[in-house]
């Protein structure tokens, strides 16, 4: 299966585990559902910025539409390494979109359960199907980087 395939397959599944807290949440509260969407809403583009933009695989992103989006919206972001603001901001997003739901799906099993078994093969995907091609030498996860600086070296403490 082509990169971009499984990289907008396993974007689906993650909007899909995230619709789910969502409509869980707002089981809880519409005003908790609202905060939680506009918290969304702010964390994508943060993720974006801090992390897409700067890659330098960002034309050809298996993901498709991350990569479109960071192109559109920081054209004039520069693709270098990541500082440690870049992966703070990245980790925040993330953060924000992954875990913060966590804290009210436990209270709806099903909800949990699914979120959980569409999250983790969308990883599994993206882990075996879109990081192997792609050309970000700035991501610890790239294959690469590997190819680029050669095999990490043990720290011997």
């Amino acid at each position: 299966m082509k990169r971009n395939t499984i990289g907008a397959i396993s974007l689906g599944a993650v909007a899909l585990a995230l619709a789910a807290a969502v409509q869980s949440l707002f089981q809880e509260s519409i005003l908790l559902g609202t905060a939680y969407l506009l918290l969304a809403s702010l964390a994508v583009p943060v993720v974006l910025f801090a992390f897409c933009a700067k890659c330098p695989d960002r034309g050809n992103c298996g993901h498709v539409l991350p990569g479109r989006a960071a192109v559109a919206l920081f054209a004039d972001r520069k693709c270098s390494a990541y500082t440690a603001g870049d992966w703070s901001m990245t980790t925040a997003g993330l953060a924000v979109l992954l875990l913060l739901p966590q804290i009210w799906l436990w209270k709806h099993p099903v909800a949990f359960v699914f979120f959980w078994l569409v999250m983790i093969p969308a990883v599994i995907g993206i882990r075996s199907g879109v990081c192997p091609s792609c050309r970000n030498v700035h991501c610890p996860g790239c294959s690469a980087r590997t190819e680029k600086t050669g095999p990490r070296k043990e720290s011997r403490s």
